[in-house]
């Protein structure tokens, strides 16, 4: 896989941010990943993937995931460190916001008790080989 990916740095850099937070907050033991490979199907386009051992998601509290103000899990925003405005504030809203005006979009996959796994779906973030003078 080339070393850089060409899109919108600030925009991806707070979207793999904002999911890797929500990873971090709701795992209590187990780990966080961050996954970077080529999207099946779509030459040159990258997927970021950010994977936790978490508690899991019912589909209720997927289906409520991405609306701002929401707080998913119905936990006090004290037990998670939040702020009580939605998971991780805005956060999840915002980086699908973001993923959407790039042309892409953020996805959640997850069951009670198995973890989750965000997929930043691919769009305008493209691989390329990397610049001669930084392959020495």
């Amino acid at each position: 896989m080339p070393q850089w990916v060409t899109g919108d740095a600030a925009r991806l850099r707070q979207i793999v941010s904002n999911l890797l937070s929500n990873a971090i907050k709701f795992t209590d033991q187990g780990h966080v990943r961050l996954a970077l490979a080529p999207w099946p199907g779509a030459p040159g386009e990258v997927a970021i993937t950010v994977s936790d051992t978490g508690a899991g998601m019912t589909g209720e509290i997927r289906g409520r995931l991405f609306q701002p103000f929401i707080q998913a899990d119905g936990a006090s925003p004290r037990s998670h460190g939040g702020t009580g405005l939605g998971l991780a504030g805005l956060g999840l809203a915002i980086s699908r916001e973001l993923a959407r005006l790039m042309g892409g979009d953020v996805e959640a996959q997850s069951e009670p008790g198995c973890g989750a796994r965000f997929h930043r779906a691919p769009a305008r973030a493209r691989l390329r080989p990397a610049p001669a003078a930084e392959r020495r």
